[in-house]
């Protein structure tokens, strides 16, 4: 019997050639799409899941006071994963991870070659055991007993060390530090949250010696014994902050532990962290649910061609019926014909997820391989999905056709005006309110994000890069290699800072006067020079920092922004001026200048306090060189501005960043996501309009004989045409009345994300209606066209 029904299915395939064309070619993209979203959701929600002891594995993070915003902030002070360890029960290890100077790149040189490193970080040598980290070369329980070691990645003594012997070579780190090479490791997964190439030992840096309760610049993980009460762990951990600080020093008043298995979606709202691996949680919903919903849409069509071929098929099954056929047998013929076209569309749309893998991965940005696809577990569950598929798909016509009687399936005029024809006019409408939506969400989130491109910033960051320059160790050459590159032809100015606005500055706080418990939390950068001219910043009052200090002088000069000068409660800044104000560098601190309020981190979040300094010996050195410049010779500027780094500092690895892309990465979550949704609701949209071109087909050539009739009548092809297409269009408005209100709810919801946002736009609105309208009138226009320009002979010679 089966063998039977799938004769059947090939049978009705080839009857309706066009019509299975357009079930299996929508069927197969929404499959294609859905399977790489699938594969890589499943990727992210994978990472470290290769490490064996992830489920004892956690990582410490604290929440800040009200001064400090209360925020979550992953970085905690270097003291407290000893401090854990040795007071709360169940901590069986800890270690601190740390990137080389905050981040910073490193100038790395091996013999006569230099390189920048951006994945140098500092460990204990616990870490190595917590994570089971696997070597190659080396013990990892020796690595670091001699001083000044370091291991590095398998990845990197491929590249640097090519003839196979990286044992014992030593590494210089700008300039100042010489390690040796103790280990070589397995590479760290793709889908783990640790990403370093190198690591040296904390104890070997003051960052490992010098504990302190008050510098939070250390992510810091623990393992715990199995089955430990987290709760009370934290409630110890936490007890350990007023032990240990006075009341009115604490800047944060909880430590929590989070899984290791939520680090990488569950982090994007925390402060601070060094991966480069950051995933979101909000991403892998908004992905599901596009894939959910390309999957019904696509299933819809199915369901609204099977259902419109009812009427061809009602006599067949009727006298299916009168013969004896029972309501299961009448089923599985439908579901069998379903599971036909969905197999064949599931065979055709992995091979065509297979051939977008390597433009799905240039979208995501994703570690995303084909051996994602073809992982057992993904094939399994991949079969279960075309079953699903099968099912949803396959219900309607199958159910409805099984359960109508058999005198009904012989009568057309009834039929017509059946269960069959409000089914089809739902689901129709059920598509259309998805793609508004969508193109309504899409529109949207292009205009907000054209805004964060051209909104003035407070500062300009165009004609600006920023070169690194940790390896200089002396003041003289600073101020040499200053000098030649403004004698560059293009240079404007130049201005050694701590790091590019929102990168790498400090976290301080500035109080009114001695004694004042109440702060204001100030990121800080350290610099000297005409840092205003450099970035654009605008002057309120006063004039830009000294360019040199006698080495007498133990003032620490500060160029502040309005939000510092209206907490210390100025509101001219000219009065500002000259003023004594404490900070965490100097009792002694001078406001030099006010500037106007910049937006140094990303638009998602409020202006802060912010403060530029100059001082001898400042906590902070600088790491960069920022440099303005106006030519029209740019690859030639970049070229001496290159070979002036070169000459000067040999030893040095050169590289530059253009600031204004550093501003653009800011936002880099938000354009891939904006940018994934638009190329998949777009592919949603062209799916919809397969169904709606069948459906109008099929439309039409049930109305031949009316359209016959009327053409004979007197009717012309405008007639006809508006006649056909109007039904659908009705079907469009409705559609389009019911999405604006969601589109509207849920746009609302993620502009809210944006401390400075657009207000969602009306020509949004009348965007999605009148691309909804425009597909409709291409969909239907084509068939309705060509049946008003068939010869009603043609439809009328069987009367």
């Amino acid at each position: 019997m089966l063998t039977n029904y799938i004769k059947i299915a090939f049978r009705n395939l080839k009857k309706n050639k066009f019509f299975s064309l357009l079930n299996i070619l929508g069927l197969s993209i929404g499959l294609a799409i859905s399977l790489l979203l699938l594969a890589y959701t499943k990727y992210e929600m994978s990472y470290d899941s290769m490490f064996p002891n992830q489920a004892d594995i956690y990582r410490m993070y604290m929440k800040t006071t009200p001064t400090y915003n209360s925020e979550n902030w992953i970085n905690i002070p270097n003291i407290v994963g000893s401090q854990v360890e040795e007071n709360v029960p169940g901590v069986l290890k800890s270690t601190r991870w740390i990137k080389h100077d905050f981040g910073a790149n490193a100038s790395m040189k091996i013999g006569n070659e230099t390189f920048l490193e951006n994945r140098l970080y500092l460990a204990d040598s616990s870490f190595f055991s917590m994570f089971h980290v696997e070597f190659v070369e080396g013990n990892p329980n020796t690595v670091f007993k001699e001083k000044k070691s370091i291991v590095i990645s398998e990845s990197r003594k491929k590249k640097l060390f090519p003839d196979g012997n990286a044992i014992n070579q030593l590494i210089a780190i700008n300039q100042q530090d010489t390690l040796r090479v103790t280990g070589v490791y397995k590479d760290f997964a793709s889908n783990s949250t640790l990403d370093a190439e190198m690591i040296y030992n904390i104890m070997d840096n003051w960052m490992g010696k010098n504990l302190s309760w008050g510098n939070a610049s250390f992510e810091t993980y623990v393992q715990v014994k199995p089955g430990a009460d987290m709760a009370q762990m934290e409630k110890n951990a936490t007890a350990l902050i007023d032990k240990n600080i006075p009341k009115d020093e604490q800047y944060y008043t909880n430590f929590y532990f989070q899984p290791l298995s939520q680090v990488h979606l569950y982090s994007s709202d925390f402060r601070s962290g060094y991966t480069s691996r950051v995933g979101n949680i909000k991403t892998i919903h908004t992905l599901l649910g596009l894939s959910a919903l390309i999957l019904l849409i696509a299933s819809i069509n199915y369901m609204n061609l099977a259902t419109a071929r009812t009427s061809k098929n009602a006599k067949e099954v009727g006298v299916n019926k009168v013969l004896g056929a029972r309501k299961s047998q009448i089923t599985l013929r439908f579901y069998t014909e379903t599971a036909l076209v969905t197999f064949l569309s599931f065979v055709i749309g992995f091979v065509l997820a297979i051939v977008l893998v390597p433009f799905f991965k240039s979208i995501t940005g994703a570690e995303f391989s084909l051996s994602n696809l073809f992982n057992l577990e993904f094939i399994l569950w991949s079969i279960v999905l075309w079953l699903m598929i099968t099912v949803l798909a396959g219900s309607f016509p199958s159910l409805y056709m099984s359960r109508i009687n058999s005198l009904i399936l012989m009568n057309k005029s009834v039929l017509k005006n059946s269960t069959v024809e409000l089914a089809k006019k739902g689901l129709v409408i059920f598509q259309f309110i998805i793609s508004s939506v969508l193109i309504i969400s899409v529109s949207v989130m292009l205009y907000q994000m054209n805004f964060v491109k051209k909104k003035n910033l407070g500062y300009n960051p165009q004609e600006v890069i920023s070169v690194p320059i940790k390896s200089i160790n002396s003041m003289e050459k600073m101020q040499s290699i200053m000098g030649l590159v403004n004698q560059l032809p293009g240079t404007l100015s130049s201005t050694p800072v701590q790091s590019m606005p929102g990168e790498n500055e400090s976290g301080k706080t500035t109080y009114r006067e001695v004694g004042d418990k109440t702060g204001l939390s100030t990121t800080t950068s350290s610099t000297f020079g005409p840092i205003t001219k450099t970035l654009g910043l605008t002057l309120l009052a006063g004039q830009d920092l000294p360019a040199n200090l006698s080495k007498t002088d133990t003032n620490t000069y500060v160029l502040i922004n309005e939000v510092v000068l209206k907490f210390l409660g100025y509101t001219d800044p000219q009065e500002a001026i000259g003023k004594k104000i404490l900070t965490e560098m100097n009792h002694q601190s001078i406001i030099r200048g006010v500037v106007e309020d910049f937006n140094f981190l990303s638009l998602k979040e409020s202006i802060g306090g912010y403060s530029y300094y100059t001082m001898n010996g400042p906590p902070e050195s600088v790491r960069n060189l920022l440099i303005r410049f106006n030519t029209t010779d740019l690859p030639g500027y970049l070229q001496k501005l290159e070979v002036l780094f070169k000459r000067e500092l040999p030893d040095a690895a050169y590289d530059f960043t253009f600031v204004d892309s550093h501003v653009q990465s800011l936002y880099s979550s938000e354009n891939r996501s904006s940018q994934i949704i638009m190329i998949f609701s777009f592919l949603t949209i062209f799916i919809a309009c397969l169904g709606l071109i069948g459906l109008a087909g099929f439309t039409t050539e049930q109305r031949s004989k009316e359209i016959g009739v009327r053409k004979v009548l007197g009717a012309n092809v405008f007639n006809i045409t508006g006649l056909l297409s109007g039904s659908f269009l009705k079907l469009v408005c409705i559609a389009f009345l019911i999405a604006a209100p969601i589109a509207w709810y849920i746009m609302n919801a993620w502009l809210a994300e944006f401390t400075y946002r657009v207000q969602i736009p009306w020509w949004s609105f009348a965007l999605a209606a009148a691309i909804s309208i425009l597909i409709t009138a291409l969909a239907v226009g084509y068939q309705t066209i060509k049946a008003a320009l068939a010869n009603p002979v043609n439809s009328l010679r069987d009367e």
